[in-house]
């Protein structure tokens, strides 16, 4: 959430950043969702000399690299360091499992971005933001991406319609709508890697499912209908065929989880974390999500189950 600029001097900024999905299913660096149930804390400090700086807490940091080069919120500082009137130094409170499919180094380059503007009066609107942290997530995935820094920064469900120019289509999702959201303890290639495996050509049937699938999520995604969107969710035959492979109990948790009643199941961004969905009971939702604990602990990997809700995006809730 941007806060109205004011002329002040500013020393200390804190935003706080949600966790993300991207894809879901046939959205492919597309669709993207902010998420309640986890977050990062991004401060940005001014700091004498003209040096950029990464620090990291939390049970992740040891996971975290804080050469600015490598890491996705230095990237970002890196990227505006001519723009800046002194050294900055941004401390990293990682809540959000790195390499999780959850959006982890998205939220670093999205809280930066946000932090960075409003230490240093840039003024920049959210496409701009959501431009300059996507330029972030080069030192983790390869590539300027914006499905995960897009909803890290506008809240609720988005679009990436262009690229260049940036434009981003986005509202709030119902509060009804609750996510099932598995993340396992499952070493998983680099998220370049996991990009590089994709195909460079694909059969245009595909593609017209895809879209169709596309479609199908962002109509149930407004009209709040859970069954829709688990249809859409269900249509990628293009991302998930590649990446399942990569994850050898993704298809046994997708197959139970079906059966328990879930209304689509895919990766999570390029996984190892699933996200599933299912309809307004209570009571189905909690038979789904024994039936992907019954699963995983069968298969031996540890896994902690979530669910959520559609989030607001990131928000400053600090500064001095």
């Amino acid at each position: 959430m941007l806060k109205e600029v004011k002329n002040l001097e500013l020393s200390r900024v804190v935003v706080k950043v949600p966790a993300t999905t991207a894809n879901l299913g046939p959205g492919f660096d597309v669709q993207g969702l902010a998420l309640n149930f986890m977050y990062d804390l991004i401060e940005a400090e001014k700091i004498s000399g003209k040096k950029v700086l990464i620090e990291v807490e939390g049970k992740y940091a040891d996971k975290i690299p804080i050469e600015p080069e490598k890491n996705s919120a230095g990237k970002v500082a890196l990227t505006l360091q001519e723009k800046l009137s002194c050294g900055v130094k941004i401390k990293i409170f990682k809540g959000i499992p790195p390499g999780s499919g959850l959006g982890s180094s998205g939220a670093s380059a999205a809280g930066a971005a946000l932090a960075i503007n409003r230490l240093f009066n840039l003024n920049f609107n959210r496409e701009k933001l959501v431009e300059l942290a996507s330029i972030g997530e080069i030192a983790s995935a390869g590539a300027a991406h914006a499905d995960n820094v897009a909803p890290a920064i506008y809240g609720g469900f988005t679009i990436i319609l262009s690229y260049k120019p940036m434009k981003i289509f986005s509202f709030f999702p119902s509060k009804k709508l609750k996510f099932i959201l598995a993340v396992p303890n499952f070493s998983k290639e680099s998220t370049e890697k996991t990009r590089k495996i994709l195909p460079k050509k694909v059969e245009l049937k595909k593609v017209v499912t895809n879209i169709s699938g596309a479609s199908a999520v962002t109509a149930g995604m407004i009209l709040s209908n859970p069954e829709l969107i688990g249809l859409g969710m269900q249509m990628d035959k293009i991302i998930e065929t590649a990446r399942a492979s990569l994850y050898p109990y993704f298809n046994k948790v997708k197959m139970e989880a079906l059966k328990a009643g879930a209304l689509g199941v895919t990766l999570s961004g390029a996984g190892p974390a699933i996200i599933a969905i299912a309809n307004f009971k209570p009571e189905n939702i909690m038979k789904i999500v024994e039936v992907i604990k019954d699963v995983f602990e069968k298969e031996g990997i540890e896994a902690k189950i979530y669910i959520s809700e559609a989030s607001k995006g990131a928000e400053i809730i600090e500064e001095e």
